[in-house]
């Protein structure tokens, strides 16, 4: 199990920091020797002074919950938390300590649940920014993008606040294993829109919330690793089984693209490759996911309107890569 270390979070770099939300957990939990809520956890860890200073958010026991979450989804008996009750955290070091209550050692059975989209605050742009930078294309540069979020041109927006005009912004994963993508069939348990439901998706897709932006997702406000966990919760893939610098190594923002629907509602979306270590061979049907296949890009397509919207306009970019990538030699 790590332990912690209040240095390593105040001096390391940036992107060295990305399990820092647990860290601090651990530390609470460790002297408090009882399960914590994530707020209490966290009114703890500035009372102890534990949190960095550059740690920001209005909602950081929601992020801190989400991260004790997916760590004990992703990772099960190797996660080095568990639950006692529905919203309080526990160590599993602690679990053959007679000298704690049972009750503090007695782990709640829940059945795993599939992923939801998630609700709540979504990042969303100005029609005016996103139109002007895609006025001759549906494609926007990623670099563009970034210079939108450093000059604070975003905001999030509960779906009862938000405006019909706002654009929000969609991970869009693609699992990629060298000229192949995977493709599934989405169902009504995941998507009741008519123009997806039953069509087949190349995309992992989620929104982007409020509680993706941390301290440890700064440069891009959590659209890569969030995107790329909520797509490895949805295959069930072995996260514990490659380190964080080898997902993100797999992990490439090519660019955004802008989708209108017929009824005029604009939606970006962040074009994530994820290449596929050539051991996983996804082959789980569920409700919301099911008939998984592999889909050569070097054959064409030709019962495109079989797809999605979303998938339609990323087919489109993906074959032009790998026709460019191809004629590179």
């Amino acid at each position: 199990m790590p332990s912690y270390d209040p240095r390593v979070i105040d001096a390391a770099p940036a992107d060295k920091r990305l399990d820092s939300y647990l860290n601090i957990a651990e530390a609470v939990l460790v002297r408090a020797r009882r399960p914590l809520s994530p707020r209490e956890i966290l009114r703890q860890a500035y009372n102890d002074e534990l949190v960095p200073s550059h740690l920001f958010g209005k909602t950081q026991h929601k992020t801190l919950g989400a991260r004790l979450s997916e760590d004990i989804l992703l990772r099960r008996d190797r996660s080095a938390f568990f639950r006692t009750n529905p919203g309080y955290f526990f160590l599993r070091k602690f679990l053959a300590d007679a000298s704690l209550p049972e009750r503090y050692r007695t782990p709640i059975v829940a059945r795993r649940r599939e992923r939801e989209l998630e609700r709540g605050a979504a990042l969303c742009f100005s029609p005016k920014d996103i139109s002007d930078a895609s006025a001759t294309d549906f494609t926007i540069s990623v670099k563009f993008v970034l210079k939108l979020l450093r000059s604070n041109r975003f905001n999030y927006a509960e779906g009862k606040d938000r405006t019909p005009e706002e654009i929000i912004v969609w991970s869009f994963v693609v699992i990629v294993r060298k000229t192949e993508i995977l493709t599934y069939r989405i169902g009504r348990y995941r998507d009741g829109r008519d123009s997806f439901t039953q069509k087949r998706s190349i995309g992992f897709f989620r929104p982007i919330c409020e509680t993706d932006r941390t301290l440890f997702d700064l440069k891009d406000h959590g659209i890569v690793s969030s995107g790329v966990r909520a797509a490895s919760i949805d295959l069930d893939f072995p996260q514990n089984v490659m380190g964080e610098e080898e997902y993100r190594a797999r992990s490439d923002l090519s660019c955004f693209l802008v989708h209108k629907s017929i009824s005029g509602v604009t939606n970006l979306l962040a074009l994530i490759r994820f290449e596929c270590p050539d051991w996983f061979e996804p082959t789980k049907r569920r409700l919301a996911i099911n008939d998984l296949q592999w889909l050569d890009l070097r054959t064409p397509i030709n019962y495109i309107e079989d797809f999605d919207p979303w998938s339609q306009l990323a087919l489109s970019k993906l074959t032009e890569h790998l026709r460019h990538h191809v004629a590179r030699g």
